[in-house]
């Protein structure tokens, strides 16, 4: 006597159980992007803006003399300390293309359109993008065309003594050698590490206020692993256990161990945990009035031309990335 047996359906016309769900896990935040101001329109490939400097304070020893008139060379020009910034911005572009019968005939599961879904798709891919130039160890470039396209100055060139040379950076404004920190490392980085970098920001603005760091994942750990010890070395103890005090509620079920702002003397510090940085163990202090970004072309889609092969869409947008004055600026370089 024969039998049918469900494993031997599966030649026999067995419908596959395949649910109406497709799962991305590669949803990444893009805080640099999100949290900065967007600037007026770009009106060329290469735009300028200028930074300013106060003249140096008086001596307390000096002083003038009562009755005394004003000589020629007492005058002082009032843009001598003014300097042109510039940079360059950069073409993103990104695009997808469709069968006419994957578009028309397929019923796909989770998918309604596989070309909304791809331009959707893309429209985040153009974003994450622009994010990880922005964050990137990259100086500007000039388009030369065949496979030279221009390139945006990233955070991890603006914010460095050297500045990039494409454009350069004006001396006087690149950022200074103690605002940021190469020294420590993700295992070592201290309290004192961090508050040394805020108070050369300070130095130079003679502003406390509230910064933003992006930083990689390696590096978050460093900054909350500050709580894990505490040792103080005047004692001549070469070795000890880590002490770890907390003030909870015993009912209470929830353990939280994490820090994701820092405030110290010389300014505050909000931690973003960023996956575009261009290493797990770099941060860099923003102060974000002092960030923007220009595009010379919003984020667009355009229907490109179907001539038989399928409908095809490309998302494209040119921007580039201000830093008003780059001494106001820091960094986490520590290398591991």
């Amino acid at each position: 006597m024969a039998i049918l047996t469900e494993p031997n359906q599966a030649s026999k016309g067995k419908r596959e159980d395949l649910a109406d769900l497709i799962s991305l896990v590669d949803a990444k935040a893009t805080p640099v992007l999100t949290m900065a101001k967007k600037g007026k329109e770009l009106g060329n490939s290469l735009f300028r803006w200028q930074a300013d400097a106060y003249a140096a304070v008086e001596a307390a020893t000096a002083g003038t003399v009562d009755g005394s008139d004003e000589g020629a060379s007492d005058y002082e020009d009032p843009a001598a300390a003014r300097a042109e910034i510039s940079t360059y911005g950069k073409l993103f572009r990104r695009s997808t293309r469709v069968s006419t019968l994957a578009q028309q005939l397929s019923n796909i599961a989770g998918v309604k359109s596989e070309l909304a879904r791809g331009l959707s798709k893309k429209m985040i891919e153009l974003k994450r993008d622009m994010e990880t130039s922005i964050c990137a160890i990259q100086d500007g470039q000039v388009d030369a065309g065949s496979s030279t396209p221009y390139l945006m100055k990233g955070l991890g060139t603006w914010i460095d003594t050297t500045g990039g040379s494409v454009p350069a950076i004006p001396a006087a404004f690149r950022t200074p050698t103690g605002n940021i920190e190469v020294t420590a490392t993700t295992a070592n980085i201290t309290e004192a590490t961090i508050q040394n970098v805020l108070k050369s920001i300070f130095d130079q603005s003679g502003d406390i206020k509230t910064f933003d760091m992006p930083l990689g994942s390696t590096l978050k750990r460093g900054i909350t692993g500050l709580t894990d010890s505490i040792l103080d070395s005047t004692v001549g103890v070469t070795s000890a256990p880590s002490i770890r005090t907390f003030n909870q509620d015993i009912a209470n079920k929830k353990f939280t161990s994490r820090i994701d702002v820092f405030e110290g003397d010389f300014g505050t510090i909000r931690l973003h945990p960023s996956s575009f940085m261009p290493a797990l163990f770099d941060g860099y202090v923003l102060p974000m009035d002092k960030l923007e970004i220009r595009y010379g072309v919003l984020p667009y889609v355009k229907v490109l031309p179907d001539n038989g092969g399928g409908p095809a869409r490309m998302v494209e947008a040119f921007a580039g990335l201000v830093v008003h004055n780059p001494l106001v600026f820091g960094k986490f370089d520590l290398g591991s």
